[in-house]
Order: structure tokens, then C-alpha cells, then sequence
């Protein structure tokens, strides 16, 4: 089963990964990564009109050398079943093998509820 997780750098959710970040770094780490996804606003132009600005609650800045590194450490924890699931940024890929097509099935299908689970 391959999976495409669609917008997947723009819903990390911020407060999941500062919980993360807390456990994992030092403190002066922590903080620096804090600030650095706190007061982030958009706004949108469309020919010469500008919108109002709206705060961005969840996602990492793409294109920017910390948004992959981010999504990693949000994405570690990911449901693993043995050597099942193998994962490159927003692409992942649950294997199930088994010479009895059914037991290979029960496995995916088990793997993939524990996915959604957590994804949701």
C-alpha cells in the first residue's frame, strides 16, 4: 500500500510537535524552535489587493532548510508492525508479506488502522 499524505508539511500540528521538540532537545533548542514557529501570519494578493493577515496555526515554513527536519521529528513516532512501513518525507509505503494472502492482508489492513489512527 502506498500512501500520499496530502498537504503533510502544512497540518503538523504545532502543539504535537513542540511536545516532541521538548522531550528531545535542550531547552535553549526547544525555545529557539519554539519562537521560530510562533507569530507566523499569511496573507494572500490577488492583482493589487491585499488581504488581511491570519495567523498560521499548524505546518512548517517549505522550502526552508528546518521544514523537512520538523516533519521528520513530528513523523517518528509513526505506527511501525515489524518492517512494514518505510516512509521518505510525505510518501510511505506498508508492506505485508506472507505466503498466505490472507494473513498478509489481516496484517495490512491492522497496520493501516493503526495508521489512520494516529494520522487522524
Amino acid at each position: 500500500m502506498f500512501l500520499d499524505i496530502s498537504q503533510a508539511f502544512d497540518r503538523i500540528w504545532h502543539p504535537g510537535l513542540l511536545f516532541k521538540l521538548k522531550h528531545a532537545l535542550t531547552s535553549n533548542y526547544y525555545l529557539l524552535l519554539k519562537s521560530y514557529l510562533a507569530d507566523r501570519n499569511f496573507a494572500v494578493r490577488h492583482n493589487n489587493t491585499l488581504s488581511d493577515h491570519y495567523s498560521i496555526e499548524a505546518g512548517v515554513p517549505q522550502r526552508s532548510v528546518l521544514g523537512p527536519l520538523l516533519f521528520l521529528i513530528f513523523t517518528a513516532d509513526i505506527p511501525q508492525a515489524g518492517n512494514t512501513t518505510a516512509s521518505f518525507a510525505d510518501d510511505v509505503a506498508v508492506l505485508s508479506v506472507n505466503e498466505d494472502p490472507v494473513s498478509a492482508t489481516r496484517h495490512l489492513q491492522t497496520h493501516l488502522n493503526s495508521l489512520a489512527e494516529w494520522y487522524t
